[in-house]
């Protein structure tokens, strides 16, 4: 469930601690999902113009600015952030005094408002993959995404740490989360993925956006024939975190027709249990020894 309509959930139920959990909650995943976006396309613009000689930054964004075909890549390009914490705190400020309707009215809008900036974000995002695969090939691709997405990597941590982080990670989309757990496995599991496969569907790998696919197979197309760019980053952070700690952060089951059907995130508990196939897609052995996750 999106954190704003959570928040009206506990309010409708009396439960005002709940409710304030839940204002921190979209307060903590809007100001996330801006520092990502803003930083992720940072770091490739930087790539480009220390990687690709004789272009820079205002070559990749002129060829991205197309406002008439991708609308969405416009708008204000200031940061929203300080703004958002200020709107944060007026929701609270709502909901410490009882105005109940002015608590859900306000955070549905706060949500509303960075769901359009996580749009802008994610269409930018794949606009300059694509620039960096028409001009670089996959291998550019590839060593762009290991610089955007190379972080503190946790496939060593414990269950519960490494669901915590899952969990945010996935929320910092604004969208709705469903769950399931098993004996196995943490599995996510949303309708259609809330960041490329809302941007399949929305047809950003059509005309006039025309965005690249990625053709396979590959480590980055996960062995498949092929991939949309933006989609490349989820086998980045799996290969990352493998070469770093021996376990992936997570594993994505891609869809059969992604966009237009599920694609499943799993998070096992205990490392050992990851099937080897997870890894030989990406290029990869499994580890003959990995350390037993005893947290529960």
């Amino acid at each position: 469930m999106r954190s704003a309509d959570a928040l009206a959930e506990a309010l409708e139920a009396g439960d005002r601690e709940a409710a304030l959990g839940f204002v921190k909650r979209l307060r903590r995943e809007v100001l996330s999902m801006i520092r990502n976006y803003a930083g992720w396309e940072e770091t490739l613009l930087a790539w480009v113009e220390r990687e690709r000689e004789g272009h820079d930054r205002s070559e990749v964004l002129a060829a991205i600015e197309d406002f008439d075909a991708a609308p969405e890549r416009g708008g204000d390009p200031s940061d929203p952030a300080p703004r958002w914490k200020e709107e944060a705190s007026a929701i609270f400020a709502a909901l410490e005094s009882g105005d109940d309707a002015a608590t859900i009215e306000r955070a549905r809008a706060l949500h509303d408002n960075a769901l359009l900036h996580h749009d802008r974000g994610m269409s930018r995002v794949s606009a300059i993959l694509s620039w960096i695969g028409r001009e670089a090939g996959i291998e550019g691709i590839q060593a762009a995404l290991g610089e955007a997405m190379s972080g503190d990597m946790i496939g060593h941590a414990s269950f519960r740490e490494r669901a915590e982080a899952l969990t945010h990670f996935t929320r910092v989309h604004l969208q709705p989360v469903p769950l399931k757990e098993d004996d196995e496995k943490l599995t996510f599991a949303c309708a259609i993925c809330p960041s490329g496969g809302r941007m399949i569907a929305a047809g950003h790998y059509a005309s006039p956006r025309d965005d690249l696919v990625v053709k396979g197979p590959h480590p980055l197309t996960y062995g498949r024939d092929e991939i949309p760019v933006y989609c490349c980053h989820e086998p980045i952070m799996e290969i990352d975190s493998i070469e770093k700690t021996g376990v992936p952060l997570f594993v994505v089951e891609p869809a059969e027709r992604l966009g237009f059907e599920t694609c499943k995130t799993y998070l096992y508990k205990r490392p050992e249990d990851i099937p080897a196939k997870y890894y030989e897609r990406l290029g990869l052995r499994k580890p003959e020894t990995l350390n037993k996750d005893e947290s529960r």
